[in-house]
């Protein structure tokens, strides 16, 4: 009998009877007390408390992240044990979490004594009923974990909390800085917890990754821990590139939130995005709803667009930003792999028509027309 012929139910069973045998002689998971974190405070001690400051040229500091992403980890295990506590249970669950994390960060003002403060161990609590948001800094990192109680585990009722979520960014964009910010946003009428945390990351000098993710808990059943908005982009060296104003403010309270970043494109013309967009979404309802996205300059926007998908070979992609095919055919049969403007100039052409060259020779000439409220490109020249 091969193992799929089994009926379902009858493995179910048979797995469940796994999960509650009351004769399992499995060690239990030992406590998690503070001076555990004691080493690993001791190991980052050893560096420079910031990898991009004195003293210069020790290639080691640029590589901490294995210390630190143990300590993050475990501190977000210690507080989830923390808010299981039985001696703690008149205190509420963010003055549990609270105690928890003062007793690390006072471990590492003793260890840490050498750095300045805001390189220690530092942390932030959000507290969204029925959900904790942890935020935790040290060295020149930032993570956060979400902590909630799910209705139910193993097909039984639940009241212990559990670590349902953590970011997903330190992974996926690592540098010698990161930083995050938490805010709560507005619930919908299921009242779930929702927040955001804008996640920002660079290197010793330049530009600066930005990443906004917002996220939601729902405690129904077994628990749901959903990303319901990512945006990411970059913020230059500063916020004046002539001609190339910022457009939007950052604003997470009410029921819309509005979002803004720029992103380096083929139109820059130095280490500095030039476009620019912010992003509104609507969360007033039970789903959050992507409502508008204006930019700091409409006009150039089908350039960069056509031209990013052209290096692409993406055909019907450029098609979108082209008012015809011809057009469309032969950026993506002329453009090259790599285009940067350096040069950038803009003339107007006429009501709703400009021309625009971008980069030395070889450079391009575009023309771009408005029509019923939207720019598109009319005409392309590879000189």
């Amino acid at each position: 009998m091969t193992f799929r012929s089994i009926p379902l139910a009858v493995l179910a069973s048979f797995f469940l009877a796994l999960t509650h045998t009351p004769h399992c002689h499995c060690s239990p998971v030992p406590p998690i007390s503070p001076q555990d974190f004691r080493p690993l405070l001791q190991k980052l001690a050893d560096y420079s408390p910031d990898p991009c400051g004195p003293p210069y040229g020790r290639e080691r500091d640029w590589h901490s992240a294995d210390v630190e992403n143990t300590l993050f980890e475990q501190a977000g295990n210690f507080v989830a044990q923390e808010l299981n506590a039985v001696r703690s249970e008149t205190m509420s669950p963010q003055d549990r979490a609270t105690e928890a994390m003062k007793k690390l960060g006072q471990l590492s003002a003793e260890i840490n004594a050498n750095w300045p403060d805001e390189d220690r161990f530092h942390f932030q609590i959000l507290d969204l009923p029925p959900a904790l948001v942890l935020k935790i800094t040290i060295h020149s990192h930032a993570r956060f974990f979400v902590f909630g109680v799910p209705e139910e585990t193993s097909g039984q009722p639940n009241r212990l909390w559990r670590r349902v979520g953590s970011d997903d960014e330190s992974s996926e964009h690592e540098a010698p800085r990161s930083w995050i910010e938490i805010y709560p946003l507005h619930r919908g009428a299921a009242g779930n917890a929702r927040f955001l945390a804008e996640f920002g990351y660079t290197g010793c000098a330049g530009s600066s990754g930005v990443v906004y993710d917002a996220r939601e808990w729902n405690p129904k059943g077994f628990g749901d821990f959903e990303q319901v908005i990512k945006q990411e982009g970059a913020f230059g060296l500063g916020d004046k590139v002539p001609g190339f104003a910022q457009i939007g403010k950052f604003r997470t309270d009410g029921a819309l939130i509005t979002l803004p970043y720029c992103w380096f494109s083929s139109i820059d013309t130095w280490d500095n995005p030039s476009l620019c967009a912010v992003d509104t979404y609507d969360t007033s309802g039970d789903n959050l709803k992507f409502r508008s996205r204006a930019y700091n300059r409409p006009d150039l926007v089908p350039i960069a667009k056509a031209i990013e998908y052209a290096q692409r070979r993406d055909y019907p992609a450029v098609l979108g930003y082209c008012a015809s095919g011809e057009v469309a055919r032969r950026m993506v049969r002329d453009l090259p792999p790599s285009v940067f403007a350096g040069d950038l100039r803009v003339t107007r052409a006429g009501k709703g028509k400009e021309t625009v060259a971008i980069g030395d020779p070889p450079s391009y000439r575009l023309d771009v027309e408005k029509f019923a409220g939207r720019w598109l490109v009319v005409a392309f020249n590879a000189d």
